[in-house]
């Protein structure tokens, strides 16, 4: 619905209602200045839910208790439409931050919400946008189980999530034990190696609701039934960063660990001088070394290489190839950045995207 938080008219009020309590799980932001409804979330964990309550256009974080009471009144607003507990109504926000949110406007706009419902997700996954320029929505088959993914994000995009929130539905039938544990594993690997402009916010979230009317499945089915929706909402998300021209994939390899190519992926995704030099085709190779080297201190230059795309621009300490073809490279709309290690046999992958001039406009008038 539009319930008016956005002065534009679009939509800014979503509603998920489940038909029964269902099993959920979630992931948070780990920011000590989250939003009230991060915390409202946080302490309905290990119970189950009967709706969901989404807003854009205002992230009522940092307001007080004047927030909490905007919380508290949305969730029993719900409660009392659809005839559940309050501690059964879950809530999110996203938008500017430190500005009041008026719970009445949510509380009049969600008797028509109610009305509305139906199996569709777009108009939904509409509701939860922000800057995005497109909804993101995606779904799987995990081992004869459905998954159906809905999420929002386009700035302020740092491991441990963003300004971000996504929402999945599984027909799966599993416990709540192996519902958390995948959700964290899956959002590890995903939305977590997602980095636009290396800030955090203060409303990340990923809920995972299931409702136990399909096939039972493993851990590892479960798992990765929810990693391949997670990604491609991550993807989306990297392609939608706000400003960006270019999709660009951080790749390290022959890291120590796992962990420590993450590390060092994030490392590359969160250098402004090396976004920037990807937004101009510039194959500035040496800034992707510099920022690796400034979180490995142990680096060894003379075992690293560095390439972009399929050219090899360092090599083992020695500087190589045609700049210009990677300029080439670069000049696209999607390329790869590879860093090779001689520590070990881990590989990971970090998305981020360009810096350019749309990129500081956009967040030079955030609240005017």
């Amino acid at each position: 619905m539009a319930a008016g938080i956005k002065p534009s008219g679009a939509l800014d009020v979503g509603l998920l209602v489940a038909e029964r309590p269902l099993t959920w799980a979630g992931a948070f932001t780990r920011n000590p200045a989250a939003a009230e409804c991060v915390n409202w979330n946080r302490a309905a964990l290990g119970r189950r839910a009967r709706a969901l309550v989404v807003n854009s256009g205002n992230a009522n974080a940092c307001t007080g208790s004047a927030g909490r009471n905007t919380v508290e009144a949305t969730a029993a607003a719900t409660a009392g439409l659809i005839g559940c507990r309050v501690d059964e109504v879950l809530v999110c926000s996203t938008g500017p931050i430190g500005v009041p949110l008026d719970a009445r406007l949510i509380e009049t706009a969600l008797p028509s919400a109610a009305c509305s419902l139906g199996a569709e997700v777009e108009d939904f996954s509409r509701s939860l946008l922000t800057t995005d320029t497109f909804p993101k929505v995606s779904t799987s088959s995990a081992s004869g189980a459905s998954v159906i993914g809905v999420a929002k994000g386009a700035a302020m995009i740092a491991p441990n999530m963003a300004t971000m929130l996504a929402f999945l539905g599984t027909d799966a039938d599993v416990s709540s034990d192996d519902l958390r544990a995948a959700v964290d594993w899956a959002v590890d690997r995903s939305f977590n190696r997602l980095c636009v402009d290396g800030c955090e916010s203060t409303n990340d979230s990923v809920l995972v609701l299931a409702t136990g009317n399909g096939p039972k499945l493993g851990p590892q089915e479960l798992r990765d039934g929810l990693l391949e929706v997670c990604s491609d909402l991550a993807l989306k998300m990297a392609r939608d960063a706000e400003g960006a021209t270019k999709l660009v994939r951080v790749r390290i390899e022959g890291a120590r660990s796992e962990t420590h190519a993450v590390e060092l992926g994030r490392a590359v995704a969160r250098s402004d001088l090396w976004r920037a030099a990807a937004h101009g085709a510039d194959p500035n190779w040496g800034r992707v070394l510099a920022a690796v080297g400034a979180v490995d201190r142990g680096l060894v230059v003379g075992t690293t290489s560095v390439a972009i795309d399929d050219e090899l621009l360092f090599a083992k300490g020695e500087p190589c190839g045609l700049l210009a073809v990677a300029a080439a490279a670069m000049s696209g709309d999607e390329f790869t950045v590879t860093v090779t290690l001689d520590q070990g046999d881990a590989v990971a992958e970090v998305l981020t995207a360009d810096l350019s001039e749309e990129y500081v406009t956009l967040n030079a008038e955030v609240t005017t």
